[in-house]
């Protein structure tokens, strides 16, 4: 995955000028090659169709042609981890139970009570 991110965001560079509009529908926008018939992909070229359909998913994220609600929920994971990776930051690997304890703690001022760890244990099942 982390290969994935980072052609990804090295595609970024050369993705399309901010100015530019496409007349293509609402939806997926991707350059990716479609596979053959008959012939299962490999996983690298999964990767790349994956990691081509982030960048052109975030560009016309940026431009304002489709939305969010636009995306399924792999391409928005997707588009999530590109835009990480294009800032320097990694992807966020950590499981949901991890992110809500680690966002408990967090709110708790970083050192929760007893009581308050309770409390997350709970909340974060």
């Amino acid at each position: 995955m982390r290969a994935l991110l980072i052609g990804a965001s090295l595609a970024l560079t050369s993705a399309v000028p901010v100015g530019a509009q496409d007349a293509s529908p609402r939806g997926t926008f991707s350059t990716a090659p479609a596979p053959q018939p008959g012939t299962p992909p490999d996983a690298y070229t999964l990767q790349q169709e994956r990691a081509a359909r982030a960048r052109d998913n975030l560009v016309a994220l940026r431009q304002g042609r489709i939305s969010v609600a636009d995306l399924t929920p792999q391409e928005q994971q997707d588009v999530i981890d590109l835009d990480r990776m294009s800032r320097g930051e990694g992807a966020d690997n950590r499981s949901f139970k991890q992110q809500c304890i680690d966002e408990e703690v967090r709110r708790a001022g970083g050192n929760p009570s007893r009581l308050a760890w309770e409390v997350i244990r709970l909340k974060c099942k």
